[in-house]
């Protein structure tokens, strides 16, 4: 009879003791009990405002910005002239964008300064044509002499069209 009890009591704490273990794992019983449900959540819908930054620019705020990005694309120009081997496409665009700049910066300035910034602007743009035009390779000899025209000219931007030298003759 001591046998039946010892066994019997080893086969209950044994099914007690899977119960537990079956109940309690690796997840919590809370959501172990809890019903899925069959269908997706519907995902939420964003929420779009539109804010207008460009009317909180101020003209002083433009031009330096259209002069930054003048400057990061003349470098470019200037890094695809320099660094073999030369990739048209690469000094093509950086000479389009760095023209765009400039033209931007021409319209942000009053009438006096932009009559001094356009005969850069034609210079810059007669480089330009001849860089998206050319056909062929470009050696390196060539590639150094527009390099130097470029820079010379960036020189002579920086020197007379900083943000600084030009910010109390913006247009409102």
């Amino acid at each position: 009879m001591r046998a039946r009890t010892v066994a019997g009591t080893m086969l209950l704490s044994a099914i007690c003791y899977l119960l537990s273990a079956g109940l309690v794992g690796c997840e919590s019983l809370q959501k172990k009990l809890t019903r899925k449900s069959k269908r997706a959540p519907a995902s939420p819908t964003p929420i779009i405002n539109f804010l207008d930054y460009s009317r909180a620019m101020t003209p002083l705020d433009r031009y330096r910005k259209h002069a930054l990005m003048f400057d990061y694309w003349n470098d470019q120009v200037l890094q695809a002239l320099a660094s073999p081997p030369i990739n048209p496409k690469r000094y093509k665009h950086a000479s389009a964008e760095a023209l765009n700049e400039l033209n931007t910066m021409q319209t942000l300035v009053a009438e006096d300064v932009a009559a001094r910034l356009a005969p850069m602007i034609e210079e810059r743009t007669a480089m330009n044509h001849e860089l998206q035009h050319y056909v062929g390779e470009m050696n390196s000899a060539q590639a150094s002499a527009i390099h130097r025209r470029i820079d010379a000219q960036t020189r002579q931007i920086q020197r007379s069209f900083s943000w600084r030298d030009v910010q109390d003759q913006l247009k409102p």
